[in-house]
C-alpha cells in the first residue's frame, strides 16, 4: 500500500486555492473532506468510492458528502 504526502498548491503570491476553498465550506463538509484527506495519507492509492474517484492517469478527485450537498477536490498523484 502506498500511503500519500498532501501537499497543496501555492500561488506565487502565497494563496492556496484550496484552503481557501476549505474555508468556504460549512463546518460539517469542511470536516468531511479533512477526514477524508486524512483516510487518503493512510490507504494512499487504495481509497476508493465513495470518497475517491480515479479520473484520468495520475488525475483523481476526493469526495465529500453531506446531506444532499456534494463537494469535490482535484488531485494529482506524483510517483
Amino acid at each position: 500500500m502506498n500511503k500519500f504526502t498532501i501537499e497543496f498548491y501555492e500561488r506565487e503570491n502565497g494563496v492556496i486555492p484550496v484552503e481557501e476553498f476549505l474555508l468556504s465550506l460549512d463546518k460539517k463538509m469542511r470536516a468531511k473532506i479533512l477526514g477524508i484527506m486524512g483516510i487518503l495519507q493512510e490507504k494512499g492509492n487504495q481509497l476508493r468510492e465513495p470518497y475517491s474517484k480515479h479520473l484520468d492517469d495520475g488525475i483523481f478527485e476526493i469526495r465529500g458528502k453531506v446531506g444532499t450537498d456534494i463537494s469535490r477536490v482535484l488531485c494529482l498523484s506524483q510517483k
